[in-house]
């Protein structure tokens, strides 16, 4: 689709109207593009991004957010249904996740759920007089991590990974000293959906008397329920006695509408270091549980709508097929000679060509983006993952995807020594002309909105 699909289609705005446009004329536009862009999901050739794809769930859910979308959740006085909601939100994921007691927070998302336990860690190890924190986390974790080490000024120790692309362990030991205040790991890695070996991390984390936070942003909600089905997940929650923190977000597998994730802490003792608060201010006593200030009510209402429709029944009945279509993906993969699977995924499966076959997993990538799939492009080692959501387990998906991906490693091999056309991007375009572009535009927030013609005047204003 491009990053500019729209210009030639409609008006491109360069500066504040005048006047307002109808509200018909919008909303079409509006039903337009919604159209277009969510049209490639409801056959099942996405991987991620779309995790429920169910539309009635979506209008409920949209219906549930149009009774609070106005709510500002900071003025508890004036929306306490905010509290009730957000309270019980926390409540089924503790229960979910096995926590001792109901404590946590809802936030924006995963990245925000993960940057808020580095912050708690850093202000536990100052209480204990660290002034040069560290974490040691695997180089598969979210770069969130990063982000939140660079706001907050905590030192990064990045552990190797097994040839089972999950964490080594021996190598965490070594790098945590007195100054390490907590382990990262990751519980469904965005790469290749595999669970770090958090029971021996929780033993290191007693042992050393530090903290452990599981990322269980996009595995948590999916993850939880295997046990029960039967399946080989390893406990990654709080049954073992080092996990201090979880994130898992209600927005992926939790399918709520985008924008909340809840975040988990073992103790209250923990969760307040997250608070911030300013008493002597002159517009009086300022509080904040994490980073967001204002948030609307909407988004957390429909997130409680989703976990109370759903209930433990429905998430597991989703899960299971869900788990059924991966397992039926990563048999199709394994018949083809020339691809691995990296790991032992069961819902996120990753892969890429063996080293005797000597072809590029990106000009594999090449053929299936003309079939319309969309996989998510990886790098060291250079892979393609496929997230299995729900859109992806409707009937004659896999079988669809094995044959092109058959003809794709055809392509490969008759392409041998032509560079590919697409790449690894996180969260954007798959091709190498997007990826390009893609880095353009976040380092020149002016194409936000297509160029103007070269030399108009709306390029001199824009400059």
């Amino acid at each position: 689709m491009g990053l500019y699909p729209y210009a030639d289609t409609y008006p491109v705005t360069r500066a504040f109207p005048q006047h307002g446009r109808p509200r018909a004329d919008i909303l079409r536009e509006i039903e337009e593009m919604a159209a277009a862009e969510d049209a490639p999901y409801h056959d099942g050739r996405i991987s991620g991004s779309i995790y429920s794809g169910d539309e009635e769930h979506y209008a409920f859910l949209n219906e549930v957010f149009g009774h609070f979308s106005h709510a500002n959740v900071l003025q508890r006085d004036m929306y306490p249904s905010a509290t009730r909601f957000e309270g019980e939100i926390i409540a089924m994921t503790a229960d979910m996740l096995h926590a001792p007691e109901p404590i946590g927070v809802v936030t924006s998302g995963g990245t925000e759920s993960l940057m808020n336990p580095l912050l708690v860690y850093r202000e536990w190890g100052r209480a204990r007089g660290i002034e040069r924190p560290n974490v040691v986390l695997p180089v598969t974790a979210h770069p969130a991590f990063h982000k939140g080490a660079h706001y907050f000024d905590i030192e990064l120790r990045l552990a190797p990974v097994t040839d089972r692309f999950v964490v080594d362990v021996a190598a965490v030991r070594d790098l945590a000293d007195a100054n390490t205040v907590a382990l990262l790991a990751t519980a469904g890695t965005y790469p290749h959906g595999l669970v770090d070996p958090i029971g021996e991390l929780s033993a290191l984390a007693v042992e050393r008397g530090i903290n452990l936070h599981v990322d269980g942003c996009l595995g948590g909600f999916i993850l939880a329920w295997g046990e029960d089905l039967g399946y080989p997940v390893p406990v990654f929650d709080f049954r073992l006695p080092g996990v201090t923190s979880i994130s898992a977000d209600t927005h992926k597998y939790g399918f709520g509408l985008k924008g909340s994730s809840v975040l988990l802490y073992r103790s209250a003792e923990l969760r307040r270091h997250q608070y911030f608060v300013v008493p002597d201010w002159p517009g009086g006593l300022y509080t904040s549980p994490g980073m967001s200030g204002s948030r609307s009510g909407g988004i957390i209402a429909a997130a409680w709508a989703a976990m109370m429709s759903l209930g433990r029944e429905g998430y597991m009945a989703i899960a299971e097929r869900i788990f059924a279509t991966a397992a039926a993906l990563r048999a199709a993969i394994d018949g083809v000679p020339e691809l691995r699977v990296l790991g032992d995924p069961l819902f996120n499966v990753a892969f890429t060509t063996t080293d005797d076959s000597g072809l590029d997993i990106f000009l594999v990538n090449d053929l299936l983006v003309t079939r319309g799939w969309r996989l998510n492009g990886l790098q060291r080692p250079n892979a393609l993952h496929f997230c299995v959501t729900r859109p992806n387990t409707q009937a004659g998906v896999v079988e669809r995807f094995a044959a092109d991906l058959t003809d794709a490693v055809a392509h490969a091999r008759e392409q041998h020594g032509t560079p590919a056309t697409s790449g690894a991007f996180y969260a954007g375009g798959v091709t190498t002309e997007q990826i390009s572009a893609g880095m353009a535009w976040w380092l020149d927030a002016t194409q936000a909105v297509p160029p103007a013609p070269h030399g108009s005047d709306a390029t001199a204003a824009m400059h």
